[in-house]
């Protein structure tokens, strides 16, 4: 199963073959959850697990009257293996209109804000963790899904994407039930009530949290507060294992803060932790790490440097030698 357009994604280019990786993985049934892809040796944090074209994209849609109509025109325009591809793919909604809710099974958008889906012979086939150890994102260039693996993967474990961004168990329950029609039994929905409840107390505390980042005044008036909502927020992401784009969206955050009010070495930093968080969950020319690499350098490019210069500071204040612990201290503005 996989997801359609409620999920986000980003666009590296020049990412390498699904051939080279098939090793890597090989599909198995899954009692409940039709097939998945399972890692066949270990697979360490930003290795390309695949790249895929799409079998069919939505766009041979022509109305919603002629949907079903329209995949059947573009499925036998497929080599005799892609029908067998598309056909053998799981359907959480049986009955009328199977070729279509293939689609709504096993769709993805084909960019962070496209209208055209795809459908995958390998991608759509990776099932859903509201603990992934993998994200997918679409290739503009190549015209393919990579998914890459976000923290190592151990040798027999499944291979696992998020469909969705956030939420408490109840709210994703809700979410996954209405858009794919089933019920999460990952790791973390599966968790004993006690732990479960407070799971969701910190990832509700983490949503809190990251709305108050994202508040501009805030950022103005009270950058200090805004920079411990940002360390616990880590923390928080740190214990709940959350390795998607939330990570790096909260390292780019706070470059803005600490960009506005002139501190150009943490910007730089936290700049640098952004794209290398990018390059590892989109690979090495992540278009997303491409524009912001610039900004390493130079922050002033940004458009939120310099509303203050209370915190000024230079690129070449960066702190060498630092411990790991003693980095993140600086960084953070706690010795401040």
């Amino acid at each position: 199963m996989a997801p359609t357009s409620t999920v986000r994604s980003s666009s590296p280019t020049n990412a390498p073959s699904n051939e080279a990786n098939i090793t890597l993985w090989r599909v198995d049934a899954i009692p409940g959850k039709g097939k998945g892809l399972f890692a066949t040796q270990s697979i360490a944090p930003g290795t390309l697990i695949l790249s895929d074209p799409p079998l069919i994209t939505t766009d041979c849609i022509t109305s919603m009257e002629t949907t079903e109509k329209d995949l059947a025109r573009a499925l036998r325009a497929l080599p005799k293996e892609s029908q067998r591809q598309y056909l053998s793919l799981h359907n959480n909604y049986p009955g009328k209109n199977p070729l279509s809710n293939i689609v709504r099974s096993n769709g993805y958008p084909l960019g962070p804000s496209s209208d055209v889906g795809g459908v995958f012979a390998n991608v759509s086939r990776i099932n859903h963790s509201c603990r992934p150890n993998a994200k997918h994102t679409w290739n503009s260039i190549l015209k393919k899904q990579t998914v890459y693996a976000l923290r190592t993967i151990p040798e027999g474990e499944e291979i696992t994407l998020s469909y969705l961004e956030s939420g408490s168990s109840a709210e994703r329950q809700q979410t996954l039930k209405e858009a794919f029609n089933f019920t999460c039994a990952c790791e973390v929905c599966s968790l004993p009530p006690a732990e479960l409840k407070a799971s969701d107390a910190r990832i509700l505390h983490a949503q809190r949290l990251d709305k108050t980042i994202g508040n501009w005044d805030s950022a103005r008036n009270s950058p200090a507060k805004l920079m411990k909502n940002g360390r616990k927020l880590l923390s928080i992401y740190n214990e709940e294992g959350i390795k998607d784009d939330r990570l790096p969206n909260l390292y780019y955050d706070i470059f803005q803060i600490v960009n506005m009010h002139g501190d150009q070495a943490r910007a730089s930093a936290f700049a640098k932790k952004y794209c290398d968080l990018k390059v590892l969950s989109e690979g090495p020319d992540s278009t997303n790490a491409l524009e912001v690499r610039e900004l390493v350098r130079d922050p002033k490019g940004h458009k939120s440097f310099g509303e203050t210069m209370d915190w000024k500071s230079e690129v070449r204040d960066v702190p060498v030698g630092l411990s790991e612990e003693g980095f993140e201290r600086w960084l953070w503005r706690e010795d401040v």
